[in-house]
């Protein structure tokens, strides 16, 4: 997998964190649960979230997808500026008449930054591409993956746990289609509070700047979002909210419970979210997972009063860790792809609208 990793940034709301859980837990992979929150989240100063998402580009990169091709580029040729945001292009191949067989074997991971205007701070992210992404010319669905709450959760934990290479074993032996995986790092959004700006920074800031960046299929067929534990919170939260911006949505050991700011909490709006019933969704989590197991079943039960019915797998191994999330990586691509062509010649042109 061929990457480009800036330095890591040491978060402060993270050191917020390490302090309120203890040195004896400082371990990749700690999960932290509302019980164990900080109790004084950090205060954001940036411009307040709008109301309602309006899909409006505000990125700030300064290199292009192009520069992908360009072997003269530098990998420190993208910087991060608080200056008006430049327009950036999305990758325009030529014309092909025909599809040239793709010889690549691996996609590729980069990883970019933009500053947000809800936050007033950086917000980094990772993309995959597939293989032969740039020589294609053609626009691809895409996943939104989202990581857990805790000690070493960001947007390397997917990347470490091989959800790329699963990406690129499944599309060599036809198993999966083609794909765009984008993996936020929900830390510098407060990952941790229920009232802060992630939502409107993913669904205003981060997507648009994704589908102007790249060459994805923006349609909410070809949408699908996910995540595990505090992402699984996160993704059925954004998905209920709404409901017309994708079709799929997955929550991997996902952390659900009665909170105190219900606008967003996907456990409070079960029974009032409006249009829910057009998503397909997944649950998952271990048979010894006991830090989901109960608000999980309840959470099930109460979309089958409402008559929906989710794919709810209980694995016969596994517990609320890496290692049992990085064991079902392909099980998860399955579900997000499950009704995204396997077929090139079905892709629409890049040079196409979106």
């Amino acid at each position: 997998m061929n990457r480009t990793k800036p330095t890591h940034i040491l978060l402060i709301q993270l050191s917020l964190a390490l302090l309120a859980v203890g040195c004896d837990k400082l371990q990749p992979g700690y999960y932290l649960t509302p019980a164990n929150y900080p109790t004084l989240p950090p205060t954001l100063t940036g411009i307040p979230a709008p109301v309602s998402p309006t899909l409006t580009p505000v990125s700030t990169i300064q290199q292009t997808v192009s520069d992908l091709t360009d072997p003269a580029a530098s990998e420190d040729a993208a910087t991060v500026t608080t200056t008006a945001a430049p327009t950036v292009e999305p990758l325009t191949p030529t014309p092909s008449a025909t599809l040239t067989p793709c010889d690549e074997a691996e996609g590729q991971i980069i990883e970019e930054s933009f500053v947000s205007q809800l936050t007033g701070g950086v917000f980094r992210y990772r993309v995959y591409l597939p293989p032969c992404y740039a020589s294609s010319g053609l626009r691809y669905p895409y996943l939104i993956m989202l990581h857990g709450w805790g000690v070493g959760m960001d947007d390397a934990q997917w990347d470490r746990m091989g959800l790329d290479e699963a990406a690129d074993l499944g599309y060599a032996r036809g198993s999966l289609p083609p794909m765009i995986i984008v993996m936020p790092n929900g830390n510098d959004a407060q990952y941790d509070w229920d009232p802060g700006p992630l939502p409107d920074v993913i669904l205003d800031e981060l997507m648009p700047t994704i589908e102007s960046s790249f060459c994805t299929w923006n349609d909410s067929s070809r949408r699908a979002i996910g995540g595990l534990s505090r992402g699984g919170f996160w993704a059925y939260g954004i998905a209920f909210t709404h409901p017309e911006v994708f079709d799929r949505v997955g929550g991997h050991s996902p952390y659900f419970y009665d909170g105190d700011y219900p606008a967003i909490n996907p456990y409070n709006l079960i029974e009032t979210a409006e249009g829910i019933e057009r998503l397909d969704m997944y649950l998952d989590l271990g048979v010894n997972d006991s830090v989901v197991d109960v608000n999980l079943r309840d959470f099930v039960e109460r979309l089958r009063q409402r008559g929906i019915e989710p794919d709810y797998v209980i694995n016969p191994v596994g517990a609320h860790t890496e290692e049992y999330w990085s064991a079902h990586t392909a099980d998860y691509l399955a579900f997000y792809a499950a009704e995204w062509p396997r077929n090139l010649a079905e892709y629409p042109s890049c040079h196409d609208p979106g």
